[in-house]
């Protein structure tokens, strides 16, 4: 008995020294003088690489603030202003490893909140908080960089952003995040984030890095790109009554590809359907999606003539029913309504050139009623003072009502304040319209989309109206349009106005209106139409 005891103990030994060594064999040990109870300085390394169309030429990191498990830096190693330069591709970090809650919570609530306490972890690439640390540094991190964006080379530094360590089962696990950073990805994507710069001229950069599903001490610059001066106001139409008249009749099919993750078509359905033409080049589609089965709403995007589709979460904690959406210039409003009341929040598609979607931060309009669908334009008041103006729908058949909200356009969209200024009733349940100002009279007009039942199927009309910018009241549809949509799931599941609709005046100056089907089947391709005037 006594020699089984011993064999059992002298296993457990030797198996302790086995996981003693293969974490020891990470990084390289140092002597500690003072052997603080068996403590022993080590070199942490982290590794920061890029992806191949990426060269980092060189970089640097400056501490700002530092936590460290107690006891593993006795030689005070460590401190604030101290520079780490990125050599062979890594920065190393000096100190013990002990694991803490102290120094996680120390992270969590600096990289936690999004405009919501309860939100926790999301300006990490993990979109979580840690149970232990071994130490955490913020500060400065300076990349001078070569990429598709920046030909020529560019240095970025990007202030708040933090390295960490932990450990899973034998192995060091690193944490990266950015004090203004965004996880804007849904549960079902990569562990990577939006890091916002500047370069030496004091421009803001757009980045995204992985850090999961690499090696455990790597961080990885995915994307880079300039963010370029922000477009915040409507693109005007010459005459709207000609170009609503010029729409074909039937819509130009074709498909969406890509789609990733888990919505469940028996229980959600696309909402909402915005088009991003990029100053790149690009053309985005946008989709908002309703996501029953998890604490947030989806926003679908990709190119529209790509292969992929990436989803991005609302972060509006269970604020799961988005609506019908319009976009202006670089940014795309969304509502999410919630018994009788809703939030509109503001995205930024420029961060689309990352694979980001960055939500505009400073922005959050909560209104006393539902929200079903909104559209947004810029127009010029009688007086020659420049206004946003939003208006929003509570969608309820033929009781429907239509909220306006009305913003000065003075500074900045991300900075403007909305304030409701009219209402009116409408026996139309627009599921997408949109606002549309017209050049010449500065007048606005609101386009609707409608899918009434009709036989076996839906039929889909738009409608042309002036809205009178004065007392808020819509008179009689100017022109209505019997449209013809195709593709998709037969019967009432395919292309409809009924799911995701919404008009667009493109950067040439033509009226765009499009249209989904229902939603995905088994993440198989999506049916769109466009009608676009003159076409």
């Amino acid at each position: 008995m006594r020699n089984s005891i011993k064999k059992a103990i002298s296993v457990c030994l030797l198996t302790g020294m086995m996981a003693s060594t293969a974490l020891a064999a990470q990084d390289t040990p140092q002597t500690n003088s003072a052997a603080w109870f068996g403590m022993t300085y080590r070199d942490n390394s982290v590794l920061v690489e890029s992806a191949k169309d990426i060269e980092i030429l060189s970089g640097s990191f400056r501490v700002e603030e530092l936590k460290i498990t107690e006891g593993q830096d006795p030689e005070g190693k460590n401190h604030v202003g101290q520079v780490h330069e990125l050599t062979e591709n890594s920065f190393t970090f000096t100190c013990g490893r002990q694991g803490s809650q102290e120094v996680a919570q120390w992270f969590n609530q600096k990289f936690s909140g999004y405009n919501d306490p309860a939100v926790t972890g999301d300006r990490t690439t993990f979109d979580q908080t840690a149970d232990e640390l071994n130490f955490a540094f913020v500060g400065d991190l300076q990349l001078t960089v070569k990429a598709p964006a920046f030909p020529e080379g560019c240095s970025v530094t990007f202030e708040g952003v933090a390295f960490a360590q932990g450990s899973t089962a034998f192995r060091n696990n690193w944490w990266f995040g950015q004090l203004n950073g965004q996880h804007t990805r849904d549960a079902d994507g990569p562990d990577r984030m939006l890091a916002i710069g500047v370069d030496e001229a004091g421009n803001t950069v757009f980045a995204s890095f992985l850090r999961g599903g690499n090696e455990v001490n790597a961080v990885s610059l995915e994307a880079i790109s300039p963010a370029g001066t922000e477009n915040d106001r409507a693109v005007m139409l010459p005459h709207v009554q000609q170009a609503f008249q010029a729409l074909p009749d039937t819509g130009i099919r074709s498909e969406l590809k890509g789609f990733g993750g888990n919505y469940d078509p028996s229980v959600n359905h696309i909402q909402g359907y915005a088009q991003y033409p990029a100053a790149n080049g690009t053309d985005y589609a946008l989709l908002t999606h309703s996501v029953s089965t998890a604490p947030y709403a989806h926003i679908l995007v990709g190119p529209k003539n790509g292969e992929e589709m990436w989803g991005f979460k609302t972060y509006l904690q269970n604020w799961q029913h988005p609506g019908g959406v319009q976009s202006i210039g670089d940014y795309l409003l969304v509502p999410s309504e919630h018994d009788n009341q809703a939030h509109i929040a503001l995205y930024d598609m420029r961060t689309l050139s990352v694979q980001e979607l960055r939500r505009v931060e400073t922005f959050d309009l909560t209104v006393n009623h539902k929200a079903g669908a909104l559209g947004i334009t810029s127009y010029k008041d009688a007086d020659g003072t420049e206004y946003y103006l939003l208006l929003v729908a509570h969608l309820d058949g033929e009781n429907s009502v239509y909220h306006a909200y009305r913003a000065p356009a003075a500074n900045s969209l991300e900075q403007a304040t909305f304030e409701k200024v009219g209402s009116f009733p409408l026996d139309k349940d627009f599921q997408g319209f949109g606002l549309v100002t017209e050049a010449e009279t500065g007048k606005v007009y609101m386009i609707g989309l409608w899918s009434p039942s009709e036989g076996a199927t839906f039929a889909d009309y738009a409608y042309l109206y002036e809205l009178n910018t004065q007392n808020w009241t819509l008179g009689e549809a100017l022109e209505e349009r019997h449209l013809t949509s195709q593709g998709g799931f037969p019967g009432v599941m395919g292309v409809h106005f009924r799911y995701g609709a919404g008009v667009l005046v493109t950067p040439d100056q033509n009226l765009m209106l499009y249209a989904s089907e229902r939603n995905t089947v088994l993440g198989s391709v999506l049916a769109i139409n466009d009608w676009v005037s003159g076409q």
